[in-house]
C-alpha cells in the first residue's frame, strides 16, 4: 500500500539558533518525524517529514506539529513554505495600512532588491520618491544639529535623527536606517517611529546586507502586527540617551562604497539570486512537495537532504497544448492592456500616504480622471485608515451607469453622493454626503472609539481644490423621529440665519456619542457623512466634520477623544435599555454655555473669576451640632486615620512616598501613588475603577431652599438640591462613588457663596442617587474662622495640590499644597504632551510679551530657561527669552488658543527636537483646592466627604447655613 508523503517548512526569524535546536530536540524526544533545521543569516526553516497510510492522517500530523511549534517560537513565525520574509512584513504591513521609508540611499537598495516585484510594495513603501530620492527633501535628510551636539560621541543618534526627519518629511509610520561595521563598531540597524527607536546590533556576518535587511523587515512587521519584539532589539525614546554599542574584537576595514543608481525596473534574475525571485504566472504548476522541496534547497543548503516527490510521467501531448495555452496567454494580456487604458477609474485609489502633499496630488489626478470618464462625479472623500470614495452629484444616475466596468461589479446603490449642490467650504454650511455601506467600508463603524481615533478627520477634493475637515461630532440619527428628541439635519444645511446655526451646533454636540477636541465658531463651515448604523437598525450614523481653519494646524488629536457623559440618543434606544431620556432643555443649555464660553472647565471660570480679598461673611451659618469641633486637619483623628498616612508635601523625597519633585528638578511622572488606608480598617486597595455606592433610603430631610447661579449661561435662581446635583454630576460623572459626590457638592456650595452675586456654573440632568446625596449636605458648607471659605475645584493635581499664592497671587490659611496620591490612578489624561512648533513658540512670544526670540538666540533649545517649580511640581517662574513669566501666564495666556493643544495645568516640562517644542503636562486645572480625581480616590478606598474636604481644606470646619 502506498504511503502519503507530506512536509511542513515553517519560516522563523528572530529565534536563537541555540533556543531552536533545543525545541527540536524536545519535540524529536516527543515523537516528531524528520526533523531538520535549516539556517542562513538568522533566518531558520523548521522541516517536518510525514509519512503515513494516507493523505488525511498525514495532514494531521503535520497540523498537529505545526501548532506545536506556532505555540514554542510564537511571534518568530512569519510563514509557511516558500513565504519569505520581506513578503510576510509587507503583507503584514499593508494589512495594517502601514508605511515605511528609508533613511538614506543605502539603506534604500539594500531593501529594494529584496521588494521591488512584490505587488504590496508600492502601498507601503515609497521607494524614495517621498525621501532620499524627493528633488528637495532629501536635501533635508540631516539629523538635526542640536542632536549631534547632545550627543556628539554616539554612532546610533545620528541615523536616529536622520530616520526621524525622514519620518517627518514623508508622513510615513516608521523609517528605517542600516549602518554597516566600521573598526571596532558593530553594524546596526535601527526602526524609528514618532516617539521610539527600536534598535539591533548586527552579529559579524558573511552577508552583512542580507542580515540586516531581514532584522528590518522582521521589526517592521512585529510592529505593524503589534507582536513582541524579538530577543535582542532595544529600544529608546528619539531624542533621550540610546543605548551604548559593544566594542568589535576584530576591527571591520573600512570599505568606500559608490551608490549604485536605483534601477528603472525589476532586475532579471541570475543564476547565483534566482532563488529570491518571485515566480511568475506564466509557470507550469508543481506540486506541494517539490515547491517546499525548491525552497528549503533554494533558500538554504543545496545539499540538503529533502524527500523527493514521486517521479511523473511526461505526457507527449502536453507540449502542443502549451503552445496553445501560450497563445491564449498573449491574447489575453493584448485584451487586458487595452482594457485597463480605456477602462474608467475605480471607486476607489490606495490611502497610503494619506495627509501628505504627494497624496493631494495624487487624489486630484485620481479624480480629475474619474471626472473625464464620468461628468457626474463631483469629488473624492478619503479618510486616513478606512481609504476613500468618489463623491457624485446629487442628480448621478442610477448606480452602476455609465460609472466602467469596476463600479458594475458590485450592484447596488454603493455610490457616495452629495444631498444638495452647494460648494464644500462656504461659511455657516453644512453640506450632507450620503455614504451607502458599499461606498467606504467600515465608516457605520466610526461609532467605535479606536477605530474614531484614527479616522478623526477626512479630505475633499473638489476641482482645484482640497478641504480639510476635523470630526467635530459622531451620532446616531433617526430621521423618523418626531417630537422634542428629533432632529432635522437635512433641513439645517443653510447656517446663514443664526438661530438654524446653533440649532445645528447644539444638536450635534447634544448627540456627539464622543468629546472631541474640536472647537467651533460662528464661521465655520461643515461636511456631514451620513451612513446606515452597522447594527442594522435602520438608524443613521452621522459623522460632522468641521472645516480647518486657514491659521490651524493640521494636527488629529485622536488620543483626547474621550466617550460622551451623556449623549441624546434616538428615542428607540431608550426604549430598548429602559433608561430615562435627558432633558433636552438642559443639554442644550450646557453645550450653549459650551459654545459661548469656548469650551471654558470650572476651573478655567474660577481661575478667570479670581479668589476673594477675603472670605464672605454668609447669614445663617451655624454649627452643625452644638457640641461640634473643627474638622481635624489633614488627616482624621488618630482613632480613625490610616495606619500609615502618607506624608505632607516636601520638596525632598522621603523614602517609601509619592515623590515629590525639587525646585527645578522635573517631576517623576512614573512612579505610582501608595494606596492609603481607610480610617479605622486594614489597607483599602485602590480599584482601578470604584463602583457608585448605592444610594441611601430617602431621609425626611427639610427643603434646603434656593440659590441664584448663573447655570449653564442662564442666570436663575434655581432649586439648591437640583443646583448642586447637576453640579455634581457635570463635575464627576455618573458613576463616582457617594462621598466624592458629597465633597464636590460642599465645596461647589461653599465656592458660589464665597463669589456673591450669581457666579457661572455647568450642570448636567443628575439621576436619583445624585440627588439623594444632594439632599443629604445641601445645608453644609465649609467656614473659617466662621466665615464662608474660598473653596476651589479642579479636575486633578500633578504631585499633590498648589498653593493659593502660586494661583492667584495671596494666600489663605487652609488653601496650602497637600498631598493628592490618587490623581495618577484615577484620572483620565493625567499626563498628556502638547507639540508646538519653533515658529508659533516665537510668533507668540512676540505677540503677548514682546520678546524676539530669534533676536535672543538663533538656537531655540536656549529660549526656555530658569525654570523654578513648587513642591508640587507646578511651575512658578520661568524665562522666555528675555522675559520672566509664571507657568501659569505660558499656560492661560502665552500658549492659549490653540485648538485642542491647551496646556491643562501649569505643571510641565519643556524640550526641544526637530523644530518643535514638547510640553509635558501633569494633572488638569489650576491645583489649588479639591482635587476631583484625589477625592475620587480617597472615597473609593473609605473616606468620607467630610475627612476629604479637612484633607484638602486643612483647618477649616463644616458647617450648616440657612
Amino acid at each position: 500500500m502506498a504511503q502519503a508523503n507530506r512536509m511542513l517548512a515553517l519560516r522563523l526569524f528572530g529565534v536563537p539558533q541555540a533556543r531552536a535546536q533545543a525545541v527540536l530536540k524536545a519535540a524529536a524526544a516527543q515523537g516528531c518525524p524528520g526533523l531538520r533545521l535549516l539556517s542562513r543569516e538568522e533566518e531558520l526553516v523548521v522541516c517536518v517529514n510525514v509519512q503515513a497510510d494516507n493523505e488525511a492522517e498525514a495532514s494531521r500530523i503535520c497540523k498537529q506539529w505545526n501548532e506545536y511549534f506556532r505555540e514554542q517560537f510564537g511571534p518568530a513565525v512569519f510563514g509557511e513554505g516558500d513565504t519569505e520574509l520581506a513578503k510576510a512584513a509587507l503583507t503584514g504591513l499593508a494589512k495594517k495600512h502601514k508605511l515605511f521609508v528609508a533613511a538614506d540611499e543605502a539603506t534604500g537598495h539594500l531593501l529594494e532588491a529584496r521588494i521591488r516585484s512584490e505587488k504590496e510594495a508600492a502601498a507601503v513603501y515609497d521607494f524614495g520618491d517621498h525621501s532620499y530620492r524627493h528633488p528637495t527633501k532629501a536635501d533635508r535628510l540631516e539629523p538635526p544639529r542640536a542632536l549631534l551636539d547632545k550627543y556628539p560621541d554616539c554612532p546610533v543618534q545620528p541615523a536616529a535623527g536622520r530616520a526621524h526627519q525622514a519620518l517627518a518629511l514623508s508622513g510615513a509610520d516608521w523609517a528605517v536606517s542600516y549602518q554597516p561595521a566600521q573598526g571596532v563598531q558593530p553594524g546596526f540597524v535601527l526602526v524609528c517611529g514618532a516617539k521610539t527607536v527600536y534598535l539591533h546590533v548586527l552579529a559579524p556576518s558573511a552577508q552583512p546586507g542580507m542580515l540586516a535587511a531581514n532584522w528590518i523587515f522582521d521589526m517592521l512587521r512585529r510592529l505593524a502586527l503589534g507582536l513582541e519584539t524579538a530577543e535582542g532589539v532595544q529600544s529608546f525614546v528619539y531624542g533621550k540617551p540610546a543605548p551604548v554599542l559593544p566594542v568589535l574584537k576584530t576591527p571591520v576595514p573600512q570599505k568606500t562604497e559608490t551608490p549604485r543608481p536605483r534601477p528603472a525596473a525589476a532586475p532579471q534574475p541570475s543564476a547565483q539570486n534566482a532563488a529570491w525571485q518571485k515566480t511568475g504566472g506564466a509557470v507550469p504548476p508543481v506540486s506541494r512537495a517539490a515547491n517546499l522541496r525548491s525552497a528549503g534547497r533554494q533558500l538554504f543548503d543545496e545539499s540538503a537532504q529533502l524527500p523527493e516527490p514521486p517521479a511523473r510521467k511526461r505526457n507527449p501531448a502536453s507540449r502542443p497544448l502549451a503552445c496553445l495555452i501560450l497563445v491564449l496567454l498573449i491574447a489575453a494580456v493584448a485584451f487586458g492592456v487595452v482594457w485597463l487604458a480605456e477602462r474608467p477609474a475605480a471607486q476607489q485609489m490606495s490611502g497610503a500616504g494619506y495627509g501628505t502633499a504627494d497624496y493631494d496630488t495624487a487624489a486630484r489626478d485620481y479624480l480629475t480622471r474619474a471626472q473625464e470618464d464620468n461628468s457626474k462625479v463631483a469629488a473624492y472623500l478619503a479618510l486616513p485608515k478606512l481609504g476613500g470614495t468618489l463623491v457624485y452629484q446629487p442628480n448621478a444616475s442610477q448606480p452602476g451607469q455609465a460609472v466602467g466596468l469596476a463600479v458594475q461589479a458590485a450592484q447596488g446603490d454603493e455610490l457616495a453622493r452629495f444631498v444638495s449642490s452647494g460648494q464644500p467650504g462656504q461659511a455657516r454650511t453644512n453640506q450632507i454626503v450620503e455614504c451607502p455601506e458599499g461606498s467606504i467600508r467600515q465608516l457605520s463603524e466610526l461609532d467605535e472609539e479606536e477605530l474614531l481615533r484614527d479616522n478623526c478627520g477626512f479630505t475633499l477634493y473638489t476641482d482645484g481644490s482640497t478641504y480639510r475637515y476635523k470630526v467635530a461630532a459622531v451620532f446616531y440619527w433617526d430621521p423618523a423621529e418626531t417630537g422634542e428628541t428629533a432632529f432635522d439635519l437635512y433641513g439645517l444645511q443653510d447656517l446663514s440665519d443664526q438661530q438654524n446655526f446653533l440649532n445645528f451646533v447644539l444638536g450635534v454636540k447634544a448627540r456627539s456619542l464622543y468629546e472631541m477636541p474640536v472647537d467651533l465658531e460662528d464661521e465655520d463651515s461643515f461636511v456631514t457623512l451620513v451612513a446606515d448604523a452597522s447594527d442594522g437598525s435602520g438608524r443613521k450614523l452621522a459623522v460632522t466634520g468641521r472645516l480647518q481653519r486657514q491659521d490651524e494646524a493640521g494636527f488629529l488629536l485622536g488620543r483626547q477623544i474621550v466617550q460622551a457623559d451623556q449623549p441624546l440618543l434616538p428615542l428607540a434606544m431608550y426604549a430598548q435599555t429602559g433608561e430615562e431620556v435627558p432633558s433636552v432643555e438642559t443639554l442644550h443649555q450646557y453645550w450653549m454655555n459650551w459654545y459661548a464660553t469656548g469650551g471654558a472647565t470650572s476651573s478655567d471660570v474660577q481661575q478667570e473669576s479670581g479668589m476673594p480679598q477675603e472670605d464672605q461673611v454668609v447669614e445663617g451659618v451655624h454649627p452643625l451640632d452644638p457640641n461640634a469641633t473643627p474638622i481635624p486637619t489633614l488627616t482624621p483623628p488618630p482613632t480613625d486615620a490610616p495606619a500609615t498616612p502618607s506624608p505632607k508635601p516636601s520638596a525632598t523625597t522621603k523614602p517609601g512616598t509619592t515623590p515629590k519633585p525639587g525646585a527645578t528638578q522635573a517631576p517623576d511622572a512614573t512612579q505610582a501613588p501608595q494606596a492609603t488606608q481607610a480610617p479605622g480598617g486594614n489597607t483599602a486597595q485602590p480599584t482601578p475603577a470604584p463602583q457608585p455606592t448605592q444610594a441611601p433610603q430617602p431621609t425626611a430631610t427639610p427643603s434646603a431652599g434656593t440659590i441664584t447661579v448663573t447655570m449653564n449661561g442662564v442666570r436663575q435662581e434655581m432649586d439648591l438640591v437640583e443646583c448642586l446635583a447637576m453640579i455634581a454630576r457635570n463635575e464627576l460623572g455618573a458613576g463616582a462613588p457617594i462621598e466624592a459626590y458629597k465633597a464636590q457638592m460642599v465645596a461647589a456650595h461653599s465656592w458660589i457663596l464665597s463669589q456673591g452675586g450669581a457666579p457661572s456654573v455647568s450642570g448636567r440632568e443628575p439621576n436619583e442617587t445624585i440627588r439623594q446625596a444632594a439632599r443629604e449636605v445641601a445645608n453644609q458648607i465649609v467656614t473659617y474662622n466662621g466665615r464662608v471659605a474660598f473653596t476651589p475645584y479642579f479636575a486633578s493635581a500633578a504631585f499633590g495640590t498648589c498653593p493659593s499664592e502660586d494661583v492667584w497671587g495671596s494666600s489663605r490659611p487652609y488653601l496650602v499644597a497637600v498631598e493628592s496620591p490618587y490623581d495618577q490612578q484615577y484620572a483620565s489624561n493625567w499626563k498628556n504632551t502638547r507639540v508646538f512648533t519653533e515658529q508659533e513658540v516665537a510668533d507668540r512670544a512676540m505677540e503677548k510679551l514682546g520678546v524676539d526670540l530669534y533676536a535672543y538666540s538663533e538656537d531655540p533649545n536656549d529660549w526656555f530657561g530658569d525654570i523654578v517649580k513648587n513642591s508640587s511640581g507646578y511651575v512658578t517662574s520661568l524665562r522666555l527669552g528675555t522675559a520672566t513669566i509664571t507657568g501659569q501666564k505660558l499656560q492661560v495666556s502665552v500658549l492659549a488658543g490653540f485648538a485642542g493643544r491647551d496646556i491643562r495645568s501649569a505643571a510641565f516640562d519643556i524640550a526641544y527636537a526637530d523644530g518643535s517644542f514638547s510640553i509635558t503636562c501633569y494633572g488638569y486645572g489650576h491645583g489649588c483646592g479639591l482635587s476631583q480625581y484625589g477625592a475620587w480616590g480617597y472615597a473609593a478606598n473609605g473616606w468620607t466627604y467630610d475627612q476629604i474636604l479637612a484633607h484638602y481644606f486643612p483647618g477649616t470646619t463644616l458647617s450648616a447655613v440657612g
